[in-house]
C-alpha cells in the first residue's frame, strides 16, 4: 500500500470581467455550462509504504469549456497560455493519472474539492471510467486535527508550523509543488494507527462541495446540535444564526454551566446531493462574548 497525493490548477470566470469587460455580452452561452473550475494542471507525488517518495507526475490539459485562460489564474498560478495550448486532451490526462495510481494506493489530497473536481469535471467531458477513485485522505483535516486546530489549516500554515522550508512562496499553487509539499507536511505527522480513521471509503457520499447562494440558505434548526461542550446539557440559542461569509454563526447560552458558546455551523453537499452539517462550538470568555455580540449587532 501506498499514498499518491494530488493537486490541481483550474481555469474559471472569477473576475473575468475585470480583464475583459464585455466578456459575457460576447460569449453569452458560457453561463449555462455545467461546470466552475475547469482542471488545467494536475500534479501528482507518490509515497510507498515507508514514506518515501518513488515517483511524480506533471501534466498540463487544454481547457475546452473555458477557452481563454483568465488572467488572474495566470496571476496566482504562473500558468501560460503556451503551457496549455499543447496540453493534454481531458481523456488523455485522467488515463496517465489514472495509471500513475497503483491498485492499493490511496488516493489523498489538500482539502475535499480536487477529489470533487475531479468527478465534476469528468461527468463534463463525458469520462466515464472513475471506479478508480476509491479510497481517500483529506490530508487537511487530518492535519488539521493532529495540530490540534479548530479551524482548517491552510497548506502555508501547516508548512510553517511544521517548519518545513518553502525556498519561494511564489512555488505554491503549482500543482506539482503543492502536491509535494502536500506530501512533506503528511510524512511529517503521518501515524499508522491513527491514518486510518481518517480513510474515507464512500467518496461520492462525503461533503465536498460548497453550497451556491448561502444568503438564500435557511439553516434547518432541527439538524443543529444544541449539546453544551462542556457539560453536556442542552444549551438555548441566545442569538439565532446569521451568515458570516461562508459560514452561519450563532451564540448559544449554557444555564447549568453559565457559559457562552459561538456556534458556528459550515455547510456543504456531497456528491449525491445531499447537506452536511459540520458544527465548531468555542466557548467565549466575557471579553470574547462581547466582541462577538458586537459583531452581531453590526450585522443587524
Amino acid at each position: 500500500m501506498g499514498f499518491v497525493i494530488i493537486d490541481l490548477e483550474f481555469n474559471n470566470l472569477g473576475e473575468i470581467s475585470k480583464y475583459f469587460p464585455n466578456f459575457y455580452e460576447e460569449n453569452k452561452d458560457i453561463r449555462n455550462l455545467e461546470i466552475d473550475n475547469e482542471i488545467i494542471e494536475i500534479g501528482a507525488v507518490k509515497l510507498d509504504k515507508f514514506m518515501q517518495k518513488t515517483e511524480e507526475l506533471k501534466l498540463y490539459i487544454k481547457p475546452t469549456a473555458f477557452k481563454i485562460l483568465n488572467p488572474k489564474i495566470t496571476e496566482i498560478t504562473g500558468i501560460q497560455e503556451e503551457d496549455i495550448r499543447d496540453g493534454l486532451g481531458y481523456f488523455e490526462a485522467m488515463d496517465r493519472l489514472r495509471a500513475f495510481i497503483g491498485k492499493d494506493d490511496i488516493i489523498c489530497s489538500w482539502a475535499k474539492n480536487d477529489i470533487a473536481e475531479i468527478i465534476i469535471n469528468s461527468s463534463f467531458h463525458g469520462y466515464k471510467e472513475i471506479s478508480w477513485l476509491k479510497e481517500y485522505i483529506d490530508i487537511q483535516e487530518y492535519c488539521t486535527k493532529v495540530l490540534a486546530h479548530k479551524k482548517s489549516i491552510s497548506l502555508k500554515n501547516a508548512l510553517l508550523e511544521l517548519k518545513i522550508q518553502v525556498s519561494d512562496d511564489s512555488k505554491l499553487h503549482d500543482a506539482l509543488n503543492d502536491a509535494d509539499y502536500t506530501s512533506k507536511v503528511f510524512k511529517r505527522i503521518y501515524n499508522p494507527r491513527i491514518i486510518k480513521n481518517y480513510i474515507v471509503y464512500d467518496i461520492f457520499n462525503m461533503p465536498a462541495l460548497v453550497i451556491k447562494n448561502l444568503e438564500a440558505f435557511k439553516i434547518d434548526y432541527s439538524r443543529v446540535n444544541m449539546t453544551c461542550p462542556r457539560c453536556k446539557n442542552p444549551m438555548e440559542l441566545e442569538q439565532p444564526f446569521k451568515l458570516f461569509y461562508w459560514r452561519f454563526m450563532g451564540i448559544d447560552s449554557c444555564k447549568k454551566c453559565r457559559c457562552k458558546i459561538l456556534h458556528e455551523v459550515i455547510i456543504k453537499k456531497t456528491l449525491t446531493g445531499k447537506e452536511v452539517y459540520n458544527e465548531i462550538k468555542t466557548p467565549l470568555n466575557q471579553m470574547e462574548y462581547m466582541d462577538v455580540s458586537y459583531k452581531f449587532q453590526k450585522v443587524n
